[in-house]
């Protein structure tokens, strides 16, 4: 009898194991990897890219002539609307797992509320995540989702969809995902910087023109307002102000010889500085120097203190450029709202206190002159 029931119970057994009816296969469904965002005449404009894993993790030569992604374009009254749509013109199930990264519209950011309803759709779908890049531009967005990285690599290897590769050696703008987006949006100062991307046509091939992705500067977004751009030379001092940049550039003048020097290993630290109700802030910044260039021969302190000149330069007119806009970019009201909550809200209104150009006083130290020399030198002497 006992034989017969441990039979009984392993046959029983047999209906509660689970099984693979409900899995899918890999080649029935469709990979989302980019999504382009617009507002346009009371409609979202919505950009789907689908990228094929054919060419990925290849280590022999991709093959040109098969595709590596397809675009489609949808719009719709919502951003749920829109998607409805794009499903509809598809072959199979589509996948949102591998939504790597997101390209907001200048139309869309101008839109009060619409910015939100986009984070709302896309943060609250099963299969999306908090670690998607974020980007925004003025230029058309169909592009964004037909380029490929130079020498014709795999699609998912784009600027775009992997900034950390390149920020390690060029720190100029912090990525942004929609984590970061969301904490900086819901804390003072309300404020957040997303990378500003174009799209530039600065490489050349034997068959013709490259088109390459080029992040210039940052969209200054709230929740209620876009505030504009910081390009260029208008954003150098954001890479000095984020303990999680790597790799800087500094060009500043010794004597009348311009000089580039590479910065690495910043640190920064702002102290809010109390009197009464007058709130000035201490910007502490102390980083590396190297040397790889230079035509006259200069001395290791006159570097430095060139360098130190510099940094503090393009600090201060990245915080006054952002005053222009009414816009404070390095977030000093959420530094006071951290370490003097009863001042900040004596001060606050809608998250953020009064600036003005006096408000910061920046103070740059350079721990260490590294390029192999005490004494810089020029490789080639000029003939007596």
């Amino acid at each position: 009898m006992k034989k017969y029931m441990i039979y009984f119970l392993l046959l029983a057994n047999l209906f509660l194991l689970t099984g693979c009816w409900d899995s899918e296969e890999n080649a029935r469904m469709l990979y989302l990897h980019g999504v382009g965002l617009d507002y346009k005449d009371g409609q979202f404009y919505f950009y789907m890219q689908l990228v094929s894993f054919a060419n990925v993790a290849r280590s022999e030569q991709i093959n040109q002539d098969m595709m590596q992604s397809e675009v489609g374009l949808s719009t719709g009254r919502t951003v749920d609307e829109a998607i409805a749509k794009m499903i509809r013109s598809v072959d199979e199930k589509i996948f949102f797992g591998h939504l790597t990264f997101l390209v907001f519209g200048e139309e869309l950011l101008k839109q009060e509320e619409k910015l939100n309803e986009v984070l709302n759709s896309f943060s609250r779908y099963i299969n999306t995540r908090y670690q998607t890049w974020i980007y925004a531009t003025n230029e058309p967005l169909e592009q964004f989702f037909l380029e490929t990285p130079l020498l014709q690599k795999a699609i998912t290897l784009t600027k775009l969809a992997n900034p950390l590769n390149s920020y390690e050696q060029d720190s100029f703008i912090e990525p942004m995902n929609v984590r970061k987006l969301i904490i900086h949006l819901n804390e003072p100062n309300h404020l957040v910087k997303i990378p500003y991307v174009r799209v530039k046509h600065n490489w050349n091939t034997v068959s013709g023109p490259d088109t390459t992705f080029h992040i210039e500067g940052v969209a200054l977004v709230t929740p209620k307002e876009f505030k504009g751009y910081l390009i260029k030379d208008d954003a150098n001092g954001l890479q000095f102000m984020t303990n999680e940049s790597i790799t800087g550039y500094v060009t500043t003048k010794i004597g009348d010889a311009d000089f580039t020097f590479t910065i690495k290993n910043m640190k920064r630290k702002i102290t809010p500085i109390v009197k009464g109700t007058d709130v000035k802030f201490q910007i502490d910044i102390s980083a590396d120097a190297l040397v790889s260039s230079y035509n006259i021969n200069v001395s290791e302190d006159a570097i430095a203190k060139a360098v130190e000149k510099g940094i503090e330069k393009a600090v201060t007119e990245t915080y006054k450029k952002g005053l222009e806009k009414n816009c404070d970019v390095y977030r000093l009201s959420e530094s006071l709202y951290r370490k003097n909550v009863k001042v900040w809200k004596k001060l606050e209104n809608q998250g953020v206190i009064p600036l003005t150009e006096d408000s910061i006083d920046v103070q740059v130290t350079v721990q260490k002159v590294k390029s192999g020399r005490t004494i810089y030198k020029n490789t080639l002497k000029k003939p007596d």
